[in-house]
């Protein structure tokens, strides 16, 4: 039982962390880039840390199932699904986040374009 309980814990942190160590640094130019001053970076730095950690916590602890079975392997394997999928949420969280601030917006002369074009 504590093996089952230890790696719903252990297993979704080395995801989490895993992913902090491969998106650390790009995440940091990013926020250094929006941030102006970069006085507002390492809240942001912080902020994401948390959400890359909650993430694949969150969903092993939501879905994955409450009892161990009659083997550790197969529940590590149903542990690190789920943490993998958590991964993925919060990595499109992230994704959705970065995107809205660094998306190109249209110009001026391309919104006027638009409307021009749909009517002919």
């Amino acid at each position: 039982m504590s093996g089952f309980i230890t790696s719903m814990i252990v297993v979704p942190l080395l995801c989490s962390l895993l992913c902090w160590w491969l998106l650390a640094g790009p995440l940091q130019q990013v926020t250094q880039a929006l941030c102006e001053h970069g006085a507002g970076g390492p809240f942001w730095q912080r902020a994401f840390l948390i959400l890359i950690l909650a993430g694949p916590l969150l969903a092993v602890l939501l879905f994955a199932p409450d009892a161990p079975s009659a083997s550790l392997w197969l529940d590590i394997r149903g542990i690190l699904m789920w943490a993998l999928l958590g991964v993925v949420a919060q990595l499109l969280v992230l994704l959705r986040l970065v995107w809205r601030q660094v998306a190109p917006r249209p110009t001026a002369r391309q919104t006027q374009a638009a409307p021009q074009e749909a009517a002919q």
